[in-house]
């Protein structure tokens, strides 16, 4: 059989493809029906040719290839697309959406609609195409903040244990994984050098799908399978997360479930209620959901916040006053005070104590800092204890997902959507340690009983990563 690879350029937001995605191979054109592998929505010069058979390449077979870093932007996937959620409409029990705060602040500002208009007639929308319920991911965030301060207390006190062993539990700098084009960087080309040093916490979208598809599908009496979960997310890279095998739950076989069924990016959404509406401004808006459980809305339909600069989720602000409080004795912090690095996408924070620095705190965005951040970190010169990172410039905002008008410079969208997501008229500022719906899921008898250090958040919330090598390549992910 001979075999011809589409040409079509593979590109991510922000770094450029190995060649080994873009580079076509023919072993023999001579030959007559020759069967055609491509990438499953790129365009094929050759693809509406007679007697070709098409091979599809699915995001698990992204995710197995070490050729490239992100490639969801240029790779539809069925299984990751308004096409799909909209036929898999009325062909499950119970359709859920989960709504990132970075997108619907995307879309607000897209609409210029405020936060609570925006959040109203999503889910006005999404009912009308007949979904169920729009959940807010504030909730999910809430969760993966206080378990990844937790991590990071009890890595920070191992490390400093003469007893302990330098491995596993005591590693420092911890690295946050809720980035998933990050996740893939630090997988296929970093490896074992990265590896140890990332948080083993879910990213707030996956963890909402566990909440959504074992919490809340036991409180409606919908068994998981039963349950379609779309999640609308800033970036594209999302959807490969979702894909993970880590996050189905099932074994080898059997009719299991994804924790998210469906990533639809911000500008996705838009293009559909376009499509369907004309504009969101045009949609009839519901009441919000203030159904007790994991709306992540107060009862009154307000929006909650952990208010922290940029839109990347606020990991490090938040776990550092969170380690300043439990390992220093340190409560009341004010507005943390950020040195600016060699561009904006950097900054370190530090506490010091004394004239020590006992707290090393950083944050980079953009590939070439997550670099400099490797480099540093693979000579044991990282001067840090936490580094937050992110794939793109300006963090989630900035996602490559998100809806992007054509006459609007990048900087300026970026900085209009972070202001509208902690906008103060709107969001109601506090602690995810304050949540009630979190202490609620801590709660004896709770969902997570036990809370961040007991055995039920340890198996709902964490998950593990894994260092891609050739020998883990699915068959038709060929190395060109």
């Amino acid at each position: 059989m001979d075999v011809k690879l589409s040409s079509a350029a593979l590109s991510s937001d922000f770094i450029s493809p190995s060649a080994a995605c873009i580079k076509p191979i023919q072993i023999d054109q001579s030959k007559p029906n020759r069967h055609v592998l491509r990438l499953e929505g790129l365009q094929d010069e050759e693809e509406a040719s007679a007697g070709r058979l098409t091979a599809k390449v699915t995001l698990n077979d992204c995710l197995a290839c070490a050729g490239c870093i992100t490639s969801a932007e240029s790779v539809l996937v069925t299984q990751q697309s308004t096409a799909e959620f909209l036929r898999s409409i009325g062909a499950f029990d119970h359709i859920v959406i989960s709504l990132s705060a970075a997108a619907r602040a995307a879309i607000a500002v897209h609409a210029g609609l405020s936060l609570r208009e925006t959040h109203g007639r999503l889910a006005g929308f999404f009912r009308r195409l007949g979904c169920h319920r729009l959940f807010d991911n504030g909730l999910a965030s809430d969760l993966s903040l206080l378990q990844t301060a937790a991590e990071f207390i009890h890595r920070f006190r191992a490390a400093a244990d003469p007893a302990a062993p330098r491995e596993g539990a005591a590693v420092l700098p911890l690295l946050t994984s809720s980035c998933p084009g990050w996740v893939c960087y630090a997988e296929k080309v970093v490896g074992a050098a990265a590896l140890p040093h990332m948080s083993c916490v879910k990213s707030p979208q996956q963890i909402m799908g566990t909440l959504l598809k074992y919490a809340h599908g036991a409180a409606c009496g919908v068994p998981p399978e039963r349950i379609y979960h779309v999640s609308v997310m800033p970036c594209f890279d999302k959807k490969l997360e979702a894909s993970r095998d880590d996050f189905f739950n099932g074994a080898a076989g059997e009719h299991g479930a994804r924790d998210v069924d469906c990533v639809l990016s911000a500008g996705e959404v838009v293009q559909l209620i376009e499509e369907k509406a004309g504009a969101l401004a045009l949609v009839d808006g519901c009441e919000p959901d203030r159904q007790p459980d994991l709306s992540g809305l107060s009862e009154d339909g307000a929006l909650f916040t952990y208010a922290a600069p940029g839109g990347a989720g606020g990991y490090a602000e938040f776990v550092f006053r969170a380690a300043a409080a439990e390992l220093f004795g340190v409560q009341e912090l004010g507005p943390l005070q950020w040195k600016a690095g060699r561009n904006a996408d950097v900054a370190e924070l530090t506490l010091e104590q004394n004239g020590v620095a006992v707290l090393r705190f950083a944050r980079a965005y953009g590939f070439r800092n997550i670099q400099n951040v490797v480099r540093r970190l693979k000579s044991g010169k990282s001067p840090y204890h936490f580094v937050e990172l992110m794939a793109c410039p300006g963090g989630c905002a900035n996602g490559g997902g998100q809806p992007r008008p054509s006459r609007q410079d990048a900087m300026d969208r970026t900085q209009h959507i972070e202001s509208a997501m902690v906008n103060p008229t709107e969001c109601v500022q506090r602690s995810p340690a304050n949540n009630p719906r979190v202490q609620a899921l801590f709660a004896p008898g709770g969902f997570l009983e036990g809370g961040p250090a007991g055995a039920a958040a340890q198996r709902y919330l964490q998950t593990q990563f894994h260092v891609v090598t050739d020998s883990a390549r699915d068959p038709l992910t060929i190395s060109w």
